[in-house]
């Protein structure tokens, strides 16, 4: 075959027609089916349970700042602190458990099961030293209910077995392979693919990433029942969530990221980072913009990383920065087209369901949190000039949320270690008694949205994890920020 797809489908052979009727009728149902479960379910548990958690966060909010109002040395300035963290998680809940739709349902019930004719998704994957993942996301990239698809594979200059793997994946499944012959980085080795797709619609996976099997059908339909939609991210959990305790603790905050953070922001179109596992994009919002993208400098070098927050700002920020970065990246095949820049509404899609490997030892978990605070200490230089023109709630929520995480480091030093040294050994007790609440909100919302879920009951120790140690790790990403590695061991 070469592993090449062309954008019309292969002809079915009349003895397999049957079946293939059969197989697409089946997908129907299925879709109908759990587009009924979302409906009747999901968003309305969701609606009727936000009361309830409205209370449940009030009565935290009060918590905390009894706890620092009884704490003998709390300044106004760290009592602020506190209780303004809790009472945005507060709003943030409040909203997406009461304003927040997942768009795919109206969709796919609008424009119903896609065709060969419906729009082709270009699906890109770009890979580095992965030969013992890449099988099992491939495969669910190949197995979509979206029936016109092509998908591609960018092998960044492996060292290991991984292209060898690749072609014979390319023997098995209909994929194209696109070797490089140096190492050039996640974004360039997209960039690549995308000069080789021919889709409408762009969605990437990470290569340790899966995709259900409609994921593609439920994202693709919102792209065409909005056209001022101009990404979709959808909702991820972790692939490995049962190999030990730090899995279990990651998948339940994955979670809470999803549908209550992504679930907030998409309430006002504004979600600021479309996820790598599975990040949706119509290709008019974002062509224009990959050479800036692919080459984006920080601090006068190369930054490889923050490649889904980076382009997902490119699609925010568009409007007020696009006719300068098209200019500037004149005569790229990039700019074969010149699309209007417009203010893209950008969505979370609960129902369209990814999962990604996470970290299963504290070094990799600690490799991973560096490259992420890298990421977002470029991200908020980027995004941040321009998300102001975004909806007051979220913008504000993103902006307070910029000031926690640089102050946060410093906030739970003085809780844990001046406070306590200065003669109230309390405030180390209190400050986690408050981590561990707002970890249990995040945990009573997993719990809410699936109730037979068993690690909701382990989000507060993501907190705790979090304050004790991984917080901590942005000072030293700020110190090696010029190292660009992104292979994930």
């Amino acid at each position: 075959m070469g592993g090449a797809l062309s954008a019309v489908a292969p002809p079915v052979p009349l003895g397999d027609a049957a079946a293939l009727v059969a197989e697409l009728r089946g997908a129907a149902v299925r879709r109908r089916r759990r587009a009924w479960e979302l409906r009747s379910g999901l968003h309305a548990g969701m609606r009727a349970n936000a009361l309830a958690l409205f209370v449940i966060l009030s009565l935290a909010v009060f918590l905390v700042v009894k706890a620092e109002f009884r704490t003998a040395t709390s300044s106004a300035a760290f009592y602020l602190y506190g209780v303004t963290v809790t009472s945005i998680v507060l709003v943030q809940m409040t909203i997406a458990f009461s304003r927040y739709r997942d768009l795919a349902v109206a969709a796919v019930d609008a424009y119903g099961f896609p065709t060969f004719a419906s729009p082709l998704v270009s699906c890109l994957v770009a890979v580095h030293n992965e030969e013992d993942v890449i099988e099992q996301c491939i495969r669910s990239l190949t197995s979509q209910t979206y029936p016109n698809t092509e998908v591609i594979v960018v092998d960044d200059a492996s060292t290991d077995g991984t292209l060898a793997r690749l072609h014979d994946l390319a023997r098995r499944y209909e994929i194209t392979v696109v070797a490089l012959e140096r190492n050039v980085g996640k974004k360039r080795a997209l960039a690549e693919g995308m000069l080789r797709a021919s889709g409408e619609i762009f969605a990437f996976s990470d290569s340790d990433s899966v995709w259900a099997e409609d994921a593609l059908e439920r994202t693709a339909a919102i792209i065409r029942a909005h056209r001022d939609v101009g990404a979709v991210s959808g909702h991820c959990r972790a692939l490995n969530a049962r190999d030990n305790l730090l899995t279990r603790i990651q998948d339940s905050w994955y979670e809470g990221q999803f549908s209550v953070r992504k679930a907030f922001e998409s309430a006002f179109g504004a979600v600021t980072c479309v996820s790598g596992p599975l990040a949706v994009f119509r290709r008019e919002a974002i062509w224009n913009y990959i050479p800036a993208w692919q080459d984006d400098t920080f601090l006068g070098n190369e930054f490889r990383f923050a490649t889904d927050r980076m382009l997902t700002g490119f699609v925010l920020c568009g409007k007020q920065v696009g006719a300068k970065l098209k200019a500037r990246h004149a005569g790229s095949p990039f700019l074969d087209i010149d699309y209007p820049e417009r203010d893209w509404r950008i969505v979370y899609s609960r129902s369209a369901r990814a999962w990604t490997v996470v970290p299963d030892t504290m070094k990799r978990l600690v490799r991973q949190q560096i490259r992420w605070k890298k990421s977002f200490v470029r991200n908020t230089f980027f995004t941040g000039r321009y998300y102001w023109r975004r909806p007051l709630l979220p913008a504000a929520a993103y902006y307070l949320h910029v000031g926690f995480v640089l102050c946060g480091p410093l906030v739970a030093f003085r809780h844990l270690v001046y406070v306590p040294l200065h003669g109230n050994p309390n405030s180390a007790l209190l400050y986690l008694v408050g981590i561990l609440l707002v970890g249990s909100m995040f945990g009573v919302a997993h719990w809410r949205v699936e109730p037979d879920a068993k690690h909701w009951m382990l989000r507060p120790l993501m907190s705790v994890l979090s304050t004790l140690l991984l917080s901590w790790l942005l000072f030293y990403s700020l110190l090696t920020i010029r190292k660009m590695r992104w292979a994930r061991d």
